[in-house]
């Protein structure tokens, strides 16, 4: 599914990625990737960001919204502005692995960068 993507660069920015299609379990590691656009490369060395979090440690869902409030730091999103690719991937704790959503992902332009 595409789901286009726009963050301010360098700015703590979260994704609201909505649960109900998919039934998480503890230790399941969601991936978020971005790159200049898709490729072949295995180690994704040529990410621009790559993070990861751990369903049950790193994020828990929202039972109000049945959502998962994925933050980036403002360290991560710290990239040149543009438009890009991403990826959200869950790899369960059994090691099956699902494609969650893709996209176009757009950095803004801001005026301070200085803090």
């Amino acid at each position: 599914m595409a789901n286009p993507l726009k963050f301010h660069r360098k700015n703590t920015c979260s994704i609201l990625l909505d649960v109900c299609d998919y039934q998480f379990n503890d230790g399941d590691t969601i991936y978020f990737t971005v790159k200049n656009r898709p490729d072949s490369d295995p180690t994704d060395s040529d990410a621009l960001i790559k993070t990861q979090w751990v369903y049950g440690t790193d994020v828990t869902p929202d039972p109000e919204n049945d959502t998962l409030n994925l933050v980036l730091t403002a360290t991560e999103t710290d990239i040149a502005y543009g438009d890009y690719f991403y990826d959200l991937k869950v790899v369960s704790a059994g090691g099956s692995e699902s494609t969650l959503v893709t996209g176009d992902i757009t950095i803004m332009d801001v005026a301070t960068l200085r803090v």
